[in-house]
């Protein structure tokens, strides 16, 4: 025997949640500030992990900055020769030697005059650089909206029409 009016219409109502769960998880998906922010997200994660692959973590680089500092100052005063050694073929352990040692040097050194004059000139270089890009990412979500509006569109005139073929099936099977 087929299903009462009233299972029906209670299977009807259920489907009709469902649709409308799927809906909105699909719009909050397809929306533009989430698809921004999903966008900024991956993008700030790339940029941190080339960092990383680069750099490495803030702490290892701060540790191996003091590990070298440390061992380039027991090096320099055992022998120059060893120092010469220890780094030969090895790059990476040259540029944390320099970085640490400019380190050093500009932590103790004031500020000159003529890095405050590159700084006054180069910083509204960096300001209208990263106004470009937020402007650049605008423009790119603007782009997008109307086919994201139209994708939306379609996915809830399918939903609708599943909904009717629902409804014509509850029916004609009452």
């Amino acid at each position: 025997m087929g299903a009462t009016p009233d299972q029906l219409t209670n299977q009807l109502a259920a489907e009709r949640q469902a649709i409308s769960r799927d809906l909105e998880a699909i719009g909050e998906h397809i929306s533009p500030g989430q698809i921004a922010h999903r966008r900024s997200a991956a993008a700030k994660a790339r940029l941190n992990s080339a960092k990383q692959r680069v750099m490495g973590t803030a702490d290892n680089a701060t540790g191996k900055v003091k590990e070298s500092a440390s061992s380039m100052a027991d090096t320099l005063t055992d022998s120059p020769e060893t120092a010469r050694r220890a780094v030969q073929g090895n790059p990476l352990a040259v540029g944390l030697i320099a970085f640490g040692a400019g380190l050093l040097i500009g932590t103790v050194l004031p500020e000159t005059e003529t890095e405050s004059n590159l700084l006054s000139t180069v910083q509204p270089e960096l300001e209208d650089f990263a106004a470009s890009a937020a402007e650049s990412v605008r423009d790119i979500t603007e782009s997008m909206k109307p086919e994201l509006r139209e994708a939306g569109e379609g996915i809830k005139q399918t939903a609708t029409d599943a909904a009717h073929a629902v409804k014509d099936t509850a029916t004609s099977s009452g």
